[in-house]
């Protein structure tokens, strides 16, 4: 039987029908209306390619789309939409793109929005270095389309490739001032500045790229972040404020607001959004792996059973770790998941709670009614009054002992511990000296110095000229053996460190120690006292605008009153 011809009107009432149902939200008529309008108008490569745009929502099989995909091109060889669409389906699904359809990416070569479709593929697929070339194949034709340097630059970053730097930097000379490539540039700029420690110029491009787009609220989060580690929390606060208005629900800010406050004191109002890391947690965030068990919030912890977990670096274990015995002591039952290196250290310490290592196979899921991260356990200690004094880390007495019989090889006199240096990617440029400025200190007579900075080798090799009176630890593996490193603390008379693991080691330990810290330290170092309520033992010296030279001064005076008191 031979179908008669649809009139022009009957072609505009399948496509105002089909319109109606997406609109509608019944994507199943949609998709049963566009099928029977691309058979009967096979030659309207629109056509196919709204069905492949209904198709994509209702999560059809790639194959699927992929054939659709090639009716459009067929159809319309000039309309290169519905291969950016089948390119953007791949991205999502994170599968390479079917043999069917990727033909036509040749033929597309130079087409700037499949070029931007098909790299995001690529990176997620391939990694961002494939993704780069096949930007930078399409700017030999468009040398100046700001949107290539930009999506080039992005898939660079995520692999800290320093040639992300110089596509953004090409970006903004492409770009217009005031449009969204210029904003979109100078936002990922800054991060990068920002993460390598050049503040002056992270702030700058975060506000360059608000100037562009005044509605970006992340920028404007993004620079109160810069400002707080520039030391000005008066004028992140301010920025916070006004992105709080614009956008009260902005998760970023509500965090960075909240560790502002705790940090000068206000733990009343600064612990109210202290939860929102983990009740809005992104999409990488732990939170969402555990998240078939509840949050706990504060609760009547009698009888419960709680899975206790690090959210941070291994310092920030350290410090939150004895809040798991606080609640273990209000009557839960706790299991406190650490990194391994830990876990010895932590259960000696922490009788009444089990520790596991973080990526073991102890943990069901099943066997607790809640669960927690150990920084968010803060916020219901000090709601709690912070009464109830932490119990310490306890180091291995046996190899205290072991420790104390090597360290009078050193000679007579106290012995201090030491370290000047270290922190992760993102922090080290903060908070890290140079051997160099320690002259003062390790001039102090009749004092062994006792390195304990992992990264630098027993002899000395790689740390200039090593002091006379500065020894290598008697620990092999500083790093790894984190029972060993608590062991030599406690033998140790005192340590000197920066705001590392060390740091965290003396105090949770309840070893005399001085601390030298960043102009912006972690809430939990507070901001303007000698000393943490956390580790009552260490005292800080804090970094101002000056530089290190005043604080580390100020550190070898008390560490000379130590020494003669």
């Amino acid at each position: 039987m031979i179908r008669p011809p649809v009139s022009e009107t009957g072609r505009v009432a399948l496509k105002a029908q089909a319109g109606a149902a997406f609109r509608a939200g019944n994507l199943a008529a949609a998709q049963i209306i566009l099928k029977r309008y691309v058979c009967l108008f096979s030659e309207d490569g629109a056509g196919y390619a709204n069905l492949l745009a209904v198709a994509r929502r209702r999560t059809v099989a790639i194959s699927s789309l992929a054939d659709l995909t090639r009716y459009a091109l067929f159809a319309d060889p000039d309309n290169s939409g519905p291969l950016v669409a089948l390119l953007t389906a791949c991205a999502e699904m994170r599968v390479p793109v079917p043999d069917r359809a990727a033909g036509f990416l040749a033929r597309y070569d130079t087409d700037t929005e499949v070029t931007l479709a098909h790299a995001i593929c690529l990176h997620g697929q391939r990694g961002a270095r494939v993704a780069a070339v096949r930007v930078r194949r399409t700017l030999v034709f468009h040398p100046a389309e700001a949107r290539l340097y930009v999506q080039a630059g992005k898939s660079l970053q995520g692999d800290d490739d320093s040639d992300a730097e110089t596509a953004f930097l090409h970006a903004l000379c492409c770009a217009e001032p005031q449009g969204r490539e210029f904003a979109e540039a100078a936002l990922n700029l800054a991060a990068l500045r920002h993460a390598a420690g050049a503040l002056g110029d992270a702030v700058s491009l975060y506000r360059a790229s608000l100037r562009a787009d005044p509605t970006a609220i992340d920028a404007r989060a993004n620079l109160a972040a810069a400002l707080v580690d520039c030391g000005e929390p008066a004028a992140a606060e301010q920025t916070l404020r006004r992105t709080l208005v614009e956008k009260p629900q902005h998760w970023d800010a509500l965090w960075l607001s909240s560790l502002l406050r705790i940090g000068e004191g206000d733990v009343t109002g600064g612990y109210r959004a202290h939860h929102v890391r983990w009740t809005e947690p992104h999409a990488e965030a732990r939170t969402l792996e555990l998240a078939a068990l509840p949050l706990w919030l504060g609760q009547d912890p009698n009888g419960v059973r709680i899975f206790v977990w690090g959210d941070f670096g291994v310092g920030d274990e350290i410090v939150f770790s004895p809040l798991a015995a606080w609640l273990a002591g209000r009557g839960a039952a706790v299991v406190l998941e650490m990194d391994p290196r830990l876990v010895s250290l932590a259960q000696r310490s922490f009788p009444d709670v089990t520790v596991v290592p973080r990526g073991g196979s102890q943990v069901e899921l099943g066997d607790f009614d809640f669960h927690a991260p150990s920084a968010l356990l803060a916020r219901f200690y000090a709601r709690d009054g912070g009464r109830k004094a932490l119990l310490p880390l306890r180091a291995d007495p046996k190899r205290v002992s072991t420790f104390r019989k090597n360290l009078v090889e050193f000679g007579p006199g106290p012995k201090i511990g030491f370290s000047w240096g270290g922190g992760g990617k993102r922090t080290s440029w903060s908070k890290s000296t140079e051997l160099t400025d320690w002259t003062g200190l390790l001039d102090t007579p009749d004092v062994t110095f006792v390195s304990l900075q992992y990264d630098v080798a027993k002899s000395g090799e790689g740390a200039g000229d090593w002091p006379r009176n500065l020894h290598p630890a008697p620990l092999e593996d500083l790093r790894n053996d984190l029972d060993g490193l608590a062991a030599l603390i406690t033998a140790l008379d005192a340590t000197v460190s920066i705001s590392g693991v060390n740091a965290h080691m003396a105090g949770a330990l309840r070893r005399p120690g001085f601390v030298l810290l960043p102009r912006s330290p972690l809430w939990f170092w507070g901001r303007k006292a000698p000393r943490t309520g956390w580790y009552p033992t260490l005292q800080l010296f804090r970094r101002a605008d000056s530089g290190w030279g005043g604080p580390i001064a100020a550190l070898t005076q008390a560490v000379r009153r130590f020494l003669t008191g």
